[in-house]
């Protein structure tokens, strides 16, 4: 008895110390469960926010490839342009070519004319028209025929040798003002009359007259003979109301000596600009003398005791007429000065030119 009591006492401890381990065991595998537990939810969590970064990336690609799919469509059109502009371009320059090539050929007919023949004012160089200065009379004169004028020709260089297809619709060009045939009327180019060999007109309008410079005002709209004009006026500042005119650095003008007085026979001095206008200074001229032995040869030369000089804003009435000139080498012909100026001889008083012709005729 007592031993069976014992081996009973022993299979308790024995179930007993079972029951312990198991609750043990159990508890290890409910703690493992718990942490792999955790770690699938830490791996979930990852795995999602490597979707979310995918998926920004993937986002992020969209937009780059969309933004590189606009810049090829923009180089592509951008290039297209550009290949328009050079075709466009190449044309312009072709056209440019051509202009020029038959610019040269006039040129060329041009100097063989001048070669050929000696060329007299009544056809090409001082045709004048006697008329009022106001617009009407000029309107009225305009269709009368010019009363020719003869005057020697330059030694080196072509003036004035204007045709018709010299002009251009929207230029502005000086005209010979009869009173002295000086060019110092202003006319802007309406539109032109080939078959006729005439130009339309409008008049540049001034108070009071002559005024060479300042501002001037659209006036009457007439017809003029082709040769009636002197030279272009490129430098002017053209508006839809006024146009103005004032002289440009480099440029070789003409100044009445008694400009207070202004009475006829005017007398003149020559000069070249050496500044442009300001309205506080004005405008600075450097004198001319005319070189001898040359028909119209001028170079720089005292005046009045004076070499250089600033003519004030106001006392812009000071210029009578632009005079169109061109620059010398001093190459030539022996005697010419370097730097000196060859003025058009239809742009100088008859009175500056036949001291010249009785010293020829004399010879």
């Amino acid at each position: 008895m007592k031993h069976s009591l014992e081996t009973h006492v022993m299979m308790l401890a024995l179930e007993m110390q079972t029951e312990e381990e198991v609750a043990k065991k159990h508890e290890e595998l409910k703690k493992e469960v718990q942490v792999k537990k955790q770690e699938l939810e830490a791996r979930e969590d990852e795995l999602k926010k490597r979707e979310e970064e995918l998926e920004v990336k993937r986002e992020s690609l969209e937009v780059k490839e969309k933004s590189v799919e606009e810049r090829q469509k923009e180089e592509s059109t951008e290039i297209e342009k550009r290949n328009q502009k050079q075709e466009a371009e190449a044309r312009e320059i072709e056209v440019k070519r051509h202009s020029l090539e038959l610019k040269e050929k006039q040129l060329e007919e041009r100097e063989e004319r001048a070669k050929s023949r000696k060329r007299s004012r009544d056809e090409d160089c001082l045709t004048r028209k006697k008329h009022k200065h106001d617009a009407k009379e000029k309107e009225t004169a305009s269709d009368e025929d010019p009363e020719p004028y003869s005057c020697p020709d330059a030694d080196f260089n072509t003036f004035n040798n204007n045709t018709i297809s010299s002009f251009a619709v929207g230029q502005v060009w000086a005209l010979y003002d009869p009173s002295d045939e000086m060019p110092r009327y202003y006319a802007r180019i309406r539109k032109i009359l080939e078959p006729k060999l005439r130009v339309g007109i409008r008049w540049l309008e001034s108070k009071p007259a002559p005024i060479a410079c300042g501002e001037f005002k659209y006036g009457d709209k007439t017809t003029s003979s082709h040769l009636m004009f002197s030279h272009e006026m490129p430098h002017v500042r053209t508006g839809k109301k006024t146009v103005s005119i004032n002289p440009r650095k480099g440029e070789t003008w003409a100044l009445f000596r008694d400009w207070k007085q202004h009475k006829r026979p005017y007398g003149y001095d020559f000069v070249q600009i050496e500044s442009e206008l300001d309205s506080d200074h004005g405008v600075g001229v450097a004198y001319l003398g005319r070189v001898e032995g040359f028909t119209s040869v001028y170079e720089l030369a005292e005046q009045h005791g004076l070499l250089k000089m600033m003519i004030p804003s106001d006392e812009m009435l000071r210029f009578s007429h632009r005079v169109p000139s061109f620059k010398l080498t001093g190459d030539e012909k022996k005697g010419v000065p370097a730097g000196s100026f060859e003025l058009d001889p239809a742009a100088i008083p008859k009175d500056c030119l036949e001291p010249l012709k009785v010293k020829q005729e004399r010879v």
